[in-house]
């Protein structure tokens, strides 16, 4: 039982540090021009106190969880599924180091509000930026193939915006879904990506290279193909500087969200409810 313990005293430890140093990093970024990100400086504050709470909370939850997605997806071989029908599918891409149960919390939500024919592609974050995008293309292929005239609607959170962002752009099939959302997506990438422990990660360099390769693919195009919506929460601690969260590709709606951290973007219920509520409205046009 003490080893437990110990181990459960680690972990929360670990979580704590994760979330005050991303913070740290947040603050000594915008601090200078905060007045003009929030109200005031006691309101930018009051926002990074939530966010670091939210940011230990959703950690706690999402590492908690993770291990059972992994043992499904890797263990098992598992490999993503089409959606169950043809009528108003949704398609859910995670970021980078999550899998599968990132959306177990809006899944649920979504459930609540009508949205129940949800599927979810999902990836190995040891591949690189353009093997999983081609995954990712094979697997929309074959839902729209099995499912023609269904459109479904793509949401991303984080890297999985970004390989969303980056299949609209460079797909001759982008008109036949209904629209996209990202949440907390590196439009610009991030300046921590320097820390990041795996090429993927690097590869998410502010401005960086893979960045300007998007942009270029659409900048062919000039206008998204479909309704495209970007969410960012105004405290997110791992897309650094804020302009990158909130800087989406010209013609994109840009929403702000309530306060969060960017893990905990997955597990806001009134974030899950605001994209079900654009999700109906993709449907209903």
């Amino acid at each position: 039982m003490s080893i437990l313990l110990l181990f459960a005293l680690l972990f929360f430890l670990s979580c704590l540090f994760i979330a005050i140093t991303t913070y740290l990093l947040y603050w000594y970024e915008h601090e200078p021009r905060i007045e003009t990100l929030f109200p005031s400086r006691r309101d930018a504050q009051k926002a990074v106190r939530r966010g670091i709470f939210s940011a230990l909370c959703s950690q706690l939850f999402c590492f908690t969880i993770y291990l059972s997605g992994t043992i499904l997806q890797y263990w098992r071989k598992k490999t993503p599924k089409a959606p169950a029908c043809a009528d108003a599918p949704v398609i859910l891409v995670h970021g980078l180091f999550h899998n599968s149960t990132a959306w177990v919390l809006f899944r649920h939500w979504f459930k609540k509000t009508g949205i129940t024919n949800c599927a979810t592609f999902f990836y190995s974050s040891r591949n690189d930026f353009n093997t999983i995008s081609r995954e990712l293309d094979t697997y929309l292929t074959m839902v729209l193939d099995k499912y023609p005239d269904s459109k479904p609607v793509l949401i991303g959170h984080s890297l999985g915006g970004l390989l969303l962002r980056n299949w609209l752009a460079s797909s001759e099939r982008a008109t036949e879904v209904s629209g996209l959302i990202t949440l907390g997506t590196p439009m610009l990438g991030s300046k921590l990506a320097t820390f990041s422990a795996t090429a993927l990660g690097q590869q998410l360099a502010y401005n960086g290279t893979l960045i300007q390769q998007i942009e270029a693919r659409e900048h062919e195009k000039k206008i998204p193909p479909v309704p495209c919506f970007a969410l960012y929460s105004p405290v997110d601690n791992m897309v650094l500087p804020q302009e990158s969260v909130a800087t989406p590709p010209k013609g994109w709606t840009l929403i702000k969200t309530t306060p969060v951290s960017h893990l905990a973007m997955l597990n806001n219920k009134a974030i899950a409810i605001l994209v079900s509520g654009i999700i109906t409205k993709l449907f209903s046009k």
